[in-house]
């Protein structure tokens, strides 16, 4: 509901538009639920970043901000895994971002077309992977797929494919854990 609402439409318009059309009809289950604590907090996060940076929409590079919030959820431990500190994307995101517009910033800080394409990617990766939930990990992919090769994640050296082989390895070391 809260995902729904910072991006300017009820909780069923957001499902209907995040729930592609071979899956059964969400349930009370099956909407914004399925994102783990940590997602949640990379949405929360990402709206937190643009009010702080004056902007009046919340874009790709503050969901990428959101990821960098949590040091230990999985994108942030396979964008080092893959030799990128974090510090190294935080830089390249706040260079890419707008310049803040000069009006006020709403306390519900919308998403942009581009944020809201990403978040939407996040619910296909978590299936496409066979997930039955979404973590910053398929936030990471979806902004990935997103940018398909030219964007700021991209202009990093990261690309899909790669960090798609160290989110399986990252997820195989937890389970592994677990299981200790």
């Amino acid at each position: 509901t809260e995902i729904g609402r910072s991006m300017g439409v009820t909780r069923q318009a957001a499902q209907k538009r995040f729930v592609t059309k071979d899956e059964p009809a969400p349930g009370a289950n099956q909407d914004f639920s399925r994102f783990t604590p940590r997602a949640r907090s990379v949405v929360v996060a990402s709206q937190n970043k643009a009010r702080e940076g004056g902007h009046t929409q919340i874009g790709t590079g503050h969901l990428v901000l959101g990821l960098l919030d949590d040091p230990e959820g999985v994108a942030a431990q396979v964008l080092v895994a893959q030799g990128v500190p974090l510090e190294t994307v935080a830089e390249a995101v706040a260079e890419a971002l707008p310049e803040p517009s000069g009006e006020p910033v709403p306390d519900l800080v919308p998403f942009d077309a581009q944020a809201k394409k990403a978040l939407e990617l996040t619910f296909r990766e978590g299936l496409r992977l066979g997930h039955n939930y979404v973590g910053t990990e398929h936030v990471l992919l979806a902004l990935l797929e997103q940018e398909n090769g030219e964007g700021v994640l991209s202009g990093l050296g990261l690309d899909k494919t790669s960090t798609e082989e160290h989110v399986s390895a990252a997820l195989a070391a937890i389970r592994e854990k677990l299981q200790d």
